[in-house]
């Protein structure tokens, strides 16, 4: 498990509820400070959509410097909160 503000967890909620219903449904598990996953199948779900997340964002929200800036900053927060469950879940691909 690792912990995280409830704000980086709602920022992370936000974007899976958007863009990725497995994703979210691994993420809203536990308490508003933990992000777990508990096989290698959310350890994929999550990898994978770390891969996609910017991609996404960046595509629905270009103006990354301006009006978009806080959604792509939440994009990128996502895949380093990702990288960083996955780390202590000891997944490798």
């Amino acid at each position: 498990m690792s912990r995280f503000t409830s704000q980086q967890k709602q920022a992370f909620l936000s974007l899976a509820r958007r863009y990725s219903p497995a994703v979210y449904e691994v993420i809203k598990q536990g308490d508003p400070q933990e992000i777990s996953v508990s096989s290698q199948d959310e350890a994929i779900v999550l990898d994978d959509f770390a891969d996609k997340v910017c991609a996404l964002v960046v595509r629905d929200h270009p103006d990354y410097a301006g009006r978009d800036e806080d959604i792509n900053a939440d994009a990128e927060l996502v895949v380093k909160m990702v990288a960083s469950v996955l780390a202590e879940y000891g997944f490798e691909r």
